[in-house]
């Protein structure tokens, strides 16, 4: 394993919460492929409140760990270019038992590999 993604699991595993990331596949309404994550999740502080990020906005931080030992999204059918792993707008993300809109994710490879995603969620 990377040694980035091992030292950002261990961090979770002490600090982190239990997220569930969704991305809806098919026509079939509430046909989501989900993974469970653990993860890093604050508001934003005053100083990062630009643009359009709102109080109500999360940051978020995950490991590409449990995404890539449930091969999230998996059967989801979903081709594309770009990496399939990272949450993308229209994704969603229930975190303490409330359903969020993942509106960006910034993925972080290092030699590579993913060693991180950091998104910005909605709701």
């Amino acid at each position: 394993m990377n040694r980035e993604i091992a030292t950002l699991d261990r961090m979770l595993a002490v600090a982190g919460e239990s997220i569930v990331l969704m991305r809806q596949f098919g026509t079939t309404p509430n046909s989501f492929a989900s993974v469970e994550c653990l993860a890093f999740v604050r508001g934003y502080r005053p100083e990062e409140l630009i643009g359009s990020i709102s109080q109500t906005d999360s940051f978020v931080v995950i490991s590409p760990t449990e995404i890539n030992r449930a091969k999230w999204p998996g059967g989801s059918g979903l081709l594309s270019a770009t990496d399939a792993r990272i949450p993308r707008k229209g994704d969603r993300v229930m975190i303490r038992g409330l359903q969020r809109n993942v509106e960006s994710a910034g993925p972080i490879y290092v030699r590579g590999a993913l060693v991180r995603i950091d998104m910005r969620v909605l709701g």
